[in-house]
């Protein structure tokens, strides 16, 4: 190929050499314009990160747009409520890590399952960031400060004790936890809103079941006590009751001697008689006539051979 063929081919190419430029330019500049924006969603915040200034840029808290240079990166955070859930086997798609494994007081081991939740200080983003450029703060500080504050506080008390007092192992372990959160420097003050829940104490099959047993043996003495109790009561109000018969038999009795005696007074006084013991002897074998035959309404009495009848009416 010669000159004037190759002549041809440059022109050609010095011709399409603006067009290609505009083309170059125009993708640039859409490439730029594009790389200028970020979307920061709600809950999240963007930190401009410029590797040529090595600075680090105050968070921008979504929903929003942040503006930055192409150069600049922006690094998304969540800032609103987080988690870490420690349960089971970690094996659950709903839990970060496995139960906490800790002892007792009396050396017996437990599984204790947590969930923890917290939000981030969006003043102190930028400091945390700088921390934790990987954004590994919770993997690398939040698990190690919960597992090592629970195993404290679990070897201060008996495995019954932290059953029965449970509710007060829980806030003790909130506020332990939340005051090393405070104090680790590489957190730089940016966990607040701390919320800590015991989700579970798990003890050893045998230690369970002897405790079931142990709770079931006190069940059954209180309930013993209870009929015990029970017994002693019916016992005494059964006795008091006999002691108010018997002693309504008594005045019973009384109140028919008196009746009696009454009775013998008016007929002796009525017929003038001076021998009450004879009138009483009769009066007393009436009655006795009078109980034994309740039908007889009248009852003649003789004395000798002209001895005077007796009409007596029985009431």
């Amino acid at each position: 190929m010669n000159d004037e063929e190759e002549r041809p081919r440059f022109m050609n190419i010095l011709r399409a050499l603006p067009i290609l430029l505009l083309v170059f330019g125009l993708i640039f500049a859409a490439v730029f314009f594009f790389t200028m924006f970020v979307n920061v969603s709600v809950g999240h915040s963007a930190v401009l990160v410029d590797p040529l200034t090595k600075t680090v840029s105050d968070p921008v808290l979504g929903p929003t747009w942040a503006v930055k240079a192409p150069w600049v990166s922006a690094v998304d955070i969540y800032y609103a409520v987080d988690t870490l859930g420690m349960w089971g086997t970690g094996e659950d798609p709903f839990a970060d890590y496995p139960s906490v494994k800790s002892f007792s007081k009396d050396q017996l081991e437990m599984e204790l399952d947590v969930m923890i939740r917290w939000r981030l200080d969006p003043d102190k983003i930028s400091d945390l960031y700088k921390n934790y450029p990987n954004l590994n703060w919770k993997e690398k500080t939040i698990v190690s400060i919960v597992r090592q504050t629970i195993r404290f506080i679990t070897k201060e008390y008996t495995a019954i004790e932290t059953i029965e007092r449970r509710d007060l192992i829980a806030q003790v372990m909130q506020e332990e936890i939340q005051e090393k959160l405070n104090e680790e420097p590489s957190l730089a003050g940016a966990i607040f809103g701390f919320e800590f829940e015991l989700r579970n104490i798990g003890l050893p099959l045998t230690y369970t079941d002897a405790i079931e047993a142990k709770l079931v043996a006190e069940q059954q003495k209180i309930q013993a006590e209870f009929e015990k109790e029970r017994i002693l009561i019916l016992a005494n109000a059964t006795a008091q009751q006999a002691i108010i018969e018997a002693g309504g038999i008594s005045q019973a009795k009384i109140i028919v001697a008196e009746g009696v005696q009454e009775a013998i007074s008016m007929i002796i006084e009525s017929a003038g008689i001076t021998s009450s013991e004879e009138i009483a002897q009769l009066y007393l074998w009436v009655e006795a006539i009078r109980e034994i035959s309740p039908d007889i309404d009248v009852l003649i009495i003789t004395t000798g051979e002209d001895g005077v009848p007796l009409i007596y009416q029985i009431p």
